[in-house]
C-alpha cells in the first residue's frame, strides 16, 4: 500500500491542559472556522480515597493566518466523546453539541454569539445509568448534515456506556431532552454507537466484548446483526452515505474493516492499520476517504476506491496516544478568506498523554476531483 500520497502541513498547535481524546469541528454555516476539543483527567486523591476523573470541553477557532484561539474553557467531569448536531433543515435553528462523561450524563451545550464572544451554555443534562460508576462512553446524533432524505420529526441521541448498555434519548427543539429506552448490548465496555445515516431505524454499536452489532428499532432489543468478525474490542463504527451498503469499523485489533449492510457474515475488505483503531471519519466532501486515528500508531487516511483501500497519509506528529480525529467543513475559498495559502481544507487530531495533551490543525491539500466534490456539504 501506498503511503505519504497526499500533502499535509501542521498548521497550528495548541498544548492542551489535560489529556485530549476528542475533537470536532462545527458543521453549521457560519461556524465552521469553530472546534470543540473534550480532554480526560485522572486526579489522584488522598491516601484510601478513590481516582476522580475531570476535563474540560475547549471551545477554540481558526483565526486568519490560521492560529487557535480559545474561546472558552469549561471545567467539567471527564468528556469521552462530543458531536455537533447537523442542521439539515428548519427544525432545530441552535447550533448544538452533545458531549458524554465519566460521570455517566449527556451534556447538551448550545453555542451562543452575541457579536462580542461565541460561548458554550449548558442547556440539558441526563443521566444515562442510574448506577454512579458507569461512564458514557460515546454518542451519535440521528442526524447529520450529510444524512440521506427521510421525514424528520424529533432528534434522536444515542449513548453507549461502561456497563454494556445503549440508551436512546429524544431531544426536541423546546430544550426537552427525554430518555426513551436502555438496552443491555454488550458484556464489557460498549466502546461505540452510531446511527445508520441511511436507515433512520438502524443503529450500531461496538464493544470491549469484541462484538459488533446492529439493532433495528422496531423490532426491539435483540439485535438483528450480530459479527465475531473482530478479534478484539470494537471501537469505532461509521456509515457512509454516498454509498448506501457501506460501512467501515474499527477495533483494537488494529484493522480497519469495510462492510456491506446487505450480507454481514464477512467484510468485503479489510486493511491493517498497525495501530489499534479508535476512531473513524468519513470526509465530508466527496466520503471517499477515511479518517483514523491508530493509537500507537498516529493518524492516517485511507482512500477507498471499490473494495480496494491504501493509506495515503500517514500522519505522526503527536508524540501521545492518538485518539481525536476529524475533518473540517471548510474549503477551498474559506482557508482563503482565513489567509490559509496552498490548501483545500483542514483536519484536526488530538493526543493524550500521561500528564497533557495536544491538539493540531493541518492543512490537506488533497482533492483529485475537487470539482466534482459534492457542493451542497
Amino acid at each position: 500500500m501506498a503511503e505519504d500520497e497526499i500533502n499535509v502541513r501542521t498548521l497550528a498547535t495548541f498544548e492542551t491542559t489535560l489529556p485530549a481524546d476528542t475533537v470536532e469541528w462545527c458543521p453549521v454555516e457560519p461556524y465552521r472556522h469553530i472546534l470543540a476539543c473534550g480532554t480526560y483527567g485522572l486526579v489522584k486523591g488522598e491516601p484510601g480515597t478513590s481516582t476522580s476523573r475531570r476535563g474540560q470541553i475547549l471551545l477554540l477557532r481558526i483565526t486568519n493566518d490560521g492560529e487557535l484561539e480559545l474561546l472558552q474553557e469549561v471545567c467539567t467531569s471527564a468528556v469521552l466523546d462530543m458531536k455537533w448536531l447537523h442542521v439539515v433543515d428548519t427544525v432545530e435553528t441552535r447550533v448544538l453539541l452533545a458531549v458524554v462523561d465519566s460521570t455517566g450524563y449527556l451534556q447538551i451545550h448550545q453555542l451562543e454569539n452575541d457579536g462580542e464572544k461565541m460561548e458554550l451554555v449548558l442547556v440539558a443534562k441526563l443521566k444515562v445509568n442510574d448506577d454512579e460508576n458507569v461512564l458514557a462512553l460515546s454518542l451519535d446524533w440521528s442526524r447529520e448534515k450529510y444524512t440521506a432524505s427521510f421525514p424528520i420529526h424529533d432528534t434522536s441521541i444515542l449513548v453507549s456506556d461502561s456497563a454494556g448498555q445503549i440508551s436512546r434519548f429524544t431531544w426536541r427543539e423546546s430544550g426537552d431532552l427525554t430518555k426513551d429506552f436502555t438496552w443491555p448490548a454488550h458484556m464489557f465496555q460498549a466502546w461505540i454507537v452510531a446511527f445508520d445515516y441511511c436507515d433512520p431505524f438502524m443503529f450500531y454499536s461496538g464493544g470491549d466484548d469484541d462484538r459488533f452489532l446492529g439493532f433495528d428499532c422496531r423490532t426491539g432489543s435483540r439485535p438483528v446483526v450480530e459479527s465475531k468478525e473482530h478479534t478484539t474490542g470494537v471501537t469505532s463504527i461509521h456509515s457512509n452515505v454516498n454509498e448506501t451498503f457501506l460501512l467501515a469499523t474499527g477495533s483494537y485489533d488494529q484493522s480497519v474493516r469495510l462492510w456491506d449492510k446487505r450480507n454481514f457474515k464477512k467484510p468485503i475488505s479489510k486493511i491493517c492499520l498497525d495501530g489499534g483503531i479508535w476512531r473513524l471519519k468519513w470526509d465530508p466532501f466527496t466520503r471517499q476517504y477515511l479518517f483514523a486515528a491508530c493509537m500507537r500508531n498516529g493518524f492516517k487516511i485511507i482512500n477507498h476506491t471499490d473494495v480496494i483501500s491504501s493509506v495515503v497519509v500517514n500522519y505522526k506528529e503527536h508524540e501521545g496516544l492518538s485518539y481525536g480525529c476529524d475533518w473540517s467543513f471548510l474549503k477551498q475559498p474559506d482557508l482563503s478568506r482565513l489567509n490559509i495559502p496552498d490548501g483545500d481544507t483542514l483536519i484536526s487530531t488530538c493526543s493524550f498523554e500521561e500528564f497533557t495533551g495536544t491538539l493540531k490543525i493541518s492543512v490537506i491539500d488533497f482533492w483529485p476531483d475537487k470539482h466534482t466534490a459534492d457542493e451542497d456539504c
